[in-house]
């Protein structure tokens, strides 16, 4: 029996953040049973006391977990995996990215690929040795891939999200989520959104701001025929999201539907939508999961870098931006208009990373 460490930011039931487990855990399963798996909360209070003799794999899972706290890279993460290293154990990169750093980071990553380092020469060292021992080396997207570059790192390819492992087809019956509105003329006309809180942690610093922007565009869309459908992914951020319901004002034209659904049931909900609007990150995989096009609020590195990594910038909104409304009413119009030609793109790259995420169960000599 090999014993495998899955490393995430788990324990706090963010839908995204548990749904890469979940993944993680059902597509080791189809490997039969000569594997067990524990998880451990990334954070250093927890991670410290885990014992890594215990365990043959130590993988570092998808998500925003090899940067936070405003760092670029958790110098503890990489002591940790170099400590595996150095006592010969397996250890694999699946999925992760880099979710802090500033806005003028992505300018530069994207231009020249030249940023200042200011990294002391052990960590590195120690970073560089973590990714060449690794025995599988996914990143979500190009700009961690280019920021992991630019620190000496050859040996990493861009593998997606684990999210890009959400299946419409593979839905069960107690998966379905129906939606019951009082009117039948206008169920082509739902937008989902998705709305929350990072508690002012985005670019641009004010939530309140974007909040005003998207009731304003919400109530735009609701004047032009639209069904604005209200959900959430954290309990968390449910105070937020009660509040843009109570600012829509609108109970004839606004759900605000409060369950916390699991994956697989947001899933089944997101193909009733014409399109959604998200705030956080794994609500647009799961968009895309359903094939239902997307608008993305950039308010941290990791929204640029999932968009980026389906060609699909276009349809990012910057938190910092001064005319959001604005910005929401385009978009969703040129959604409508080529709306055909985006959902073919989006399973296109569905596909094409499903494919490169679920590689290490494919082939089990890398576990």
């Amino acid at each position: 029996m090999k014993k495998v460490l899955y490393i995430g930011w788990i324990g706090y039931r963010n839908l995204g953040d548990e749904l890469m487990f979940d993944l993680f855990k059902e597509h080791l399963s189809t490997l039969g049973e000569d594997f067990s798996v524990d998880g451990v909360n990334i954070e250093h209070r927890y991670l410290k006391n885990i014992p890594i003799e215990n365990y043959d794999l130590i993988v570092l899972g998808g998500g925003s977990i090899l940067g936070g706290n405003n760092h670029y890279l958790h110098p503890y993460i990489i002591d940790y995996l170099y400590k595996c290293i150095l006592l010969n154990k397996k250890i694999m990169i699946w999925g992760s990215g880099i979710d802090w750093g500033p806005k003028a980071l992505i300018e530069q990553l994207e231009s020249t690929g030249n940023i200042p380092l200011a990294l002391n020469e052990d960590l590195k060292a120690k970073i560089k040795t973590v990714f060449e021992e690794s025995v599988w080396t996914g990143v979500r997207g190009p700009l961690t891939l280019a920021l992991l570059k630019a620190h000496g790192v050859d040996k990493c390819h861009i593998s997606g999200d684990p999210g890009f492992l959400m299946n419409v087809d593979q839905l069960s019956k107690e998966d379905q989520v129906m939606i019951n509105l009082d009117f039948t003329d206008k169920q082509e006309k739902i937008i989902g959104v998705n709305w929350g809180t990072s508690f002012n942690n985005i670019y641009g610093g004010n939530e309140e701001q974007v909040e005003d922007q998207l009731v304003d565009a919400l109530k735009q869309l609701i004047n032009q025929g639209y069904h604005i459908y209200l959900y959430t992914v954290w309990n968390t951020d449910l105070p937020a999201i009660e509040r843009l319901y109570q600012k829509l004002n609108d109970h004839k034209n606004v759900t605000f539907d409060k369950t916390l659904y699991n994956h697989n049931q947001l899933l089944s909900l997101n193909t009733k939508f014409i399109l959604t609007i998200n705030f956080k990150l794994h609500p647009n995989y799961i968009s895309l999961a359903a094939n239902t096009p997307f608008i993305a609020f950039g308010y941290r590195f990791k929204i640029f870098d999932f968009a980026k990594s389906v060609d699909l910038e276009d349809f990012v909104i910057s938190t910092d931006e001064t005319n959001i409304s604005q910005q929401i009413q385009s978009k969703v119009s040129n959604i409508i208009s080529d709306k055909s030609q985006i959902k073919t793109k989006m399973n296109e790259q569905l596909n094409y990373y499903r494919d490169k995420i679920s590689e290490p169960f494919k082939n089990n000599l890398y576990l």
